[in-house]
């Protein structure tokens, strides 16, 4: 049985995070965690965690658009879901201030 998780709550007025997860008789089989700002009537993703192009990697997106894609130094879909969950928590404030200033976290 396929079972897909989806929420967003706001960190602040103007921070977010979203979180997808899919699972497959209880297995993390792919997901999306992801810290977005809002900027000039925009929301502006700053990290993102997911399994898009077949491994679990962070992106992190500088302001002009610029990704740095960061591979995730485990294979196990649902310990890497949390450790991108628990670094948004606890580190999104960092992320935010990097993102603004136009350097790296």
């Amino acid at each position: 049985m396929v079972k897909r998780t989806r929420y967003s709550y706001l960190l602040t007025l103007d921070d977010r995070k979203r979180h997808e997860h899919v699972t497959e008789q209880g297995r993390v089989t792919r997901f999306i965690v992801q810290y977005e700002t809002f900027i000039e009537g925009a929301w502006r993703p700053v990290i993102r965690y997911d399994t898009a192009h077949g491994f679990p990697h962070m992106d992190r997106i500088r302001a002009d658009g610029a990704v740095e894609k960061v591979p995730l130094l485990t294979r196990d879909l649902g310990e890497a879901l949390t450790f991108a969950d628990q670094d948004i928590d606890e580190n999104w404030e960092r992320y935010k201030e990097a993102f603004l200033k136009g350097k790296r976290p």
